[in-house]
């Protein structure tokens, strides 16, 4: 049987290698429907918030990547620079406060690859992503530069979105089409965003496509 695993991520910028990762969210996709709030009692899903690997930054990709970081949560609203919707908001201070707070990416990677693993128990595992050139490629480098195995995925991965036109015969489809009922706070926080689209498969593939 396939284990399929929704991904996002969440970044200071559109450029792979330069800008840094800010945060990875996974979710093991299940048959059965659950509860928004049971995935994380289950451990059916990963998250991790790193230290940056990089200095450059994008500022609507950092008002974007860091309006839901945990770490930032305690801060955002006292000091305004760490505070991603205020004028004095800082994309440098950011990325200083998360080399002092966050967890290093060689560990969150091997963390990760622990978590799959243990998901896996020698079944053939596949990636799922929304948007497979930003998120995809982001999550195959951080495994690449930091886990002597590579990429637990292999080669194997899937765009939901590509899917879903496929399965239409319409280019213009949109996933929104499946009217998943969208439970998360608000957009923007890789783990919540990873259960949602992990929602959005099990209605596609499990209960449509049949798979």
């Amino acid at each position: 049987m396939m284990v399929y695993i929704t991904n996002d991520v969440e970044a200071a910028g559109p450029n792979l290698g330069v800008c840094s990762t800010l945060s990875i969210g996974a979710c093991i996709m299940v048959r059965e429907e659950i509860p928004f709030t049971k995935y994380w009692e289950k451990g059916l899903v990963f998250y991790a918030e790193l230290k940056p690997d990089s200095l450059f930054w994008k500022l609507e990709s950092m008002r974007v990547g860091c309006s839901r970081l945990i770490c930032l949560e305690g801060i955002r609203k006292k000091v305004k620079c760490y505070d991603s919707e205020s004028f004095y908001f800082s994309p440098s201070m950011v990325l200083e406060f998360m080399e002092n707070h966050c967890e290093s990416q060689a560990s969150a990677m091997q963390r990760f690859t622990a978590w799959i693993e243990g998901f896996s128990r020698g079944q053939e595992i596949t990636g799922v992503t929304d948007t497979v050139f930003f998120d995809a490629g982001r999550i195959d480098l951080c495994f690449g530069l930091h886990c002597f195995g590579g990429s637990p995925y292999g080669y194997k991965g899937l765009d939901l979105s590509s899917i879903y036109k496929g399965y239409t015969k319409r280019p213009q489809a949109s996933l929104k089409e499946l009217k998943v009922k969208d439970e998360r706070d608000k957009p923007h926080r890789a783990d919540q965003d990873a259960v949602y689209m992990a929602q959005i498969g099990r209605e596609l593939l499990f209960k449509r496509m049949k798979w």
